[in-house]
């Protein structure tokens, strides 16, 4: 740093005071081996830098007596004193701190510490009574209080340096710097002059408001400087906004300077006013109770009608978009009568966190009206293909934030079914484009499922035939079968640069691929019996070669026809398809016999199941899972007790939990799939 250099170059290593205020210092690790050349160093002054840590180690600083950090951004106090307890000779801090807790805390982890912010440490402290320690707390509070309501606080200095440096990105003037550095310093020492005074309170307020205007004077001066030069425009309109407010700020400065001290009499005069608004608020505020309670009466009543309506709602929009039929009536035992599992399940999340949405959203308007008629037309999209995928990744990304939330929460986790109707009620709201999008969905899902690998999985998580988390195996197949194709392309083409194999490879994924390069993919990727498989269904998905046309080819062409001329080729978006379905095939055959028992247990076909059907469902599995076990699995899938699990929990927790088997260890689901 130059400042120490030119100290080291003008009065050598014998000096006892460094002062580095106002430096802009960010790390004081940096300057530790020119420091550590002041062997007679007392006192170091770093106030009103940009130090957020210390280094771990201040060993260095070994002769240090006098240490001042006031004014900077440390972000975790501990580590600060845990460097500080490395300088064996520390006798005095001054540093920036927010509570007394704060101070208890340095003197305790300091205990060489005498002085502490200009106070002397009292280390023989004698037992208090109780008299003066409520004195001196009381004393306390008020000065605390005091301080609290007008005050220049670090805080303050941080956000007009935050605002200073955003100004800098447009002006990259050293000078400037130098001069900031220099305004600041002049007006906190301006400030501290005039706070020593014994002024009254409204002028020591008025010089802190004072101090606060002008440090963002410097950046608003700044500011009109850069607009100056660049923006002529600008620079009248903000020198016009800029002179007005002087104006104002100089006149209330005015009238504060002006205001005389209250003299006894109005003092009184405010104690009995203050003593009568008291008697008057504590009347005022029973008759505000026992309004308030009676509004809560009246909430609560509302609150229950509408999570009644709420729930029949719930239910009918479900049946509606499955293509049931409703009958619609008046009469509450007919609704009750028309309840399904649908409604039942979410009436359970309803109640604790969609109850209060679903009435501000949907029910606004209608605290009274019963629902009695739902839209007999809907009018259906004729979704595509990219249309559907769409909605499928925005479902996929709002239940992963979902459970995220439900997590954090504590609360228990929806079906994808049950997310799907969430989803499209926080996104449209209307229970008109509710029932529309959720027909469409169902509608296209049904006529996408044989084309795309993607939907089908997403049909089958919706229908609770397969785990939520299959869709990641499904991409990382994907992914896995991406790599192999690049290693093969790199293998055969050895002497590429990798920019001409990237390029190779897009043409493939956005193409075709030969015959050679699938094989090898899927010998790669599975065993000799499910190759055999796989290879025998790609045959009928060949690309013959076709014959060359007529005219004359060069000789290039002529060689690269030669090599190809035997080579089939594939498209590589059904090679993918075909991977995938077999993927998917797989799972449903490794997860069918799990399936039918989990069907047995949710008797109510809502892919929920409580405890009860928890204990049954591992009861019937068989595989010697004791109270203990169980307890843990209870644990690790319901810790809230929320009687709520989903199937998606259920193949998680089996297929991580593992149980002694014929060879060792086996998977839960394994086992089961051996059964």
């Amino acid at each position: 740093m130059d400042v120490l250099q030119k100290i080291l170059k003008t009065q050598g290593t014998n000096v006892t005071a460094i002062d580095l205020e106002f430096k802009q210092i960010q790390n004081l690790e940096e300057l530790m081996p020119q420091l550590a050349n002041f062997s007679n160093l007392k006192e170091l002054n770093l106030n009103g830098n940009r130090l957020t840590n210390l280094p771990d180690d201040l060993e260095l600083l070994d002769t240090v007596e006098v240490l001042c950090l006031t004014n900077n951004i440390f972000t975790d106090l501990g580590q600060v004193v845990e460097a500080l307890q490395t300088m064996p000779n520390l006798i005095q801090l001054e540093i920036s701190l927010s509570s007394k807790e704060e101070e208890q805390f340095i003197i305790e982890s300091l205990p060489n510490l005498q002085i502490l912010n200009s106070q002397k440490i009292n280390q023989d402290q004698e037992p208090v009574d109780e008299t003066s320690e409520q004195q001196s707390q009381q004393q306390s509070e008020r000065s605390m209080s005091a301080q609290q309501e007008i005050t220049l606080q670090q805080y303050d200095l941080e956000q007009m340096a935050i605002l200073y440096d955003n100004i800098r990105e447009y002006k990259k003037d050293e000078q400037d710097d130098k001069l900031f550095d220099q305004q600041i310093r002049t007006i906190m020492l301006d400030l501290q002059s005039k706070v020593k005074q014994n002024n009254p309170d409204h002028l020591t307020n008025l010089y802190i408001l004072t101090a606060k205007y002008n440090l963002y004077e410097i950046c608003f001066k700044s500011i009109l400087k850069y607009f100056k030069s660049n923006e002529k425009k600008l620079d009248l309109i903000f020198s016009k906004i800029h002179d007005m407010h002087l104006s104002i700020f100089n006149d209330m400065s005015n009238v504060i300077q002006n205001v005389k001290p209250s003299s006894k009499n109005t003092s009184q005069l405010q104690i009995n006013q203050k003593q009568l608004d008291q008697s008057q608020q504590q009347q005022v505020d029973k008759s505000v109770e026992n309004r308030l309670r009676q509004e809560l009466k009246e909430l609560q009543q509302i609150n229950n009608e509408l999570e009644s309506e709420n729930k029949r709602y719930l239910d009918l929009l479900i049946k509606h978009s499955k293509g049931e039929k409703v009958s619609l009536s008046n009469n509450d035992n007919n609704q009750k009568q028309q309840d399904t599992y649908q409604t039942q399940v979410y009436t359970k999340n309803s109640q604790q966190h969609n109850n209060q949405q679903y009435n501000n959203q949907i029910f606004q308007s209608k605290q009274s009206q019963q629902v009695n008629s739902i839209p007999q037309q809907v009018n259906v999209r004729n979704l595509t293909l990219k249309q559907l995928k769409d909605v499928i990744n925005e479902i996929y990304e709002s239940k992963q934030k979902f459970d995220q939330k439900c997590t954090d929460s504590k609360l228990p986790r929806e079906t994808m079914e049950q997310h799907m109707y969430t989803f499209l009620n926080q996104k449209y709201g209307l229970k008109n484009l509710i029932i529309e999008w959720a027909t469409s969905i169902i509608n296209s899902l049904k006529k996408y499922a044989a084309e795309d690998n993607d939907i089908a999985v997403f049909g089958k998580i919706l229908r609770n035939e397969c785990d939520e988390e299959f869709r990641f195996v499904q991409t990382q197949v994907k992914n896995t079968m991406q790599e192999l194709l690049k290693m093969y392309l790199r293998g055969k083409h050895p002497l590429k640069h990798q920019a001409e194999i990237k390029e190779m490879l897009n043409q493939r994924i956005n193409g075709q691929l030969y015959e050679e390069e699938a094989v090898d993919i899927i010998k790669y990727m599975y065993n000799q019996e499910d190759s055999e498989l796989l290879l025998d269904k790609l045959k009928q998905y060949y690309i013959v070669p076709q014959k060359p046309n007529d005219r004359r080819l060069t000789r290039e062409e002529q060689l690269m026809q030669l090599q190809e001329k035997d080579k089939y080729k594939l498209e590589y978006q059904v090679f993918q398809k075909i991977i995938l379905d077999f993927q998917l095939k797989s799972h449903e055959k490794y997860l069918k016999k799990f399936i039918v028992i989990f069907k047995e247990m949710d008797t109510d076909l809502n892919g929920i199941i409580d405890e009860n059907e928890f204990r049954n469902l591992i009861d019937v599995l068989n595989f010697d899972a004791s109270d203990l076990d169980i307890q843990k699995y209870l644990n690790i899938i319901d810790p809230y007790s929320h009687q709520q699990i989903t199937f998606s929990q259920c193949v998680t927790l089996f297929s991580s939990e593992s149980v002694p088997g014929s060879n060792g260890q086996i998977q839960i689901l394994q086992r089961i799939s051996e059964l």
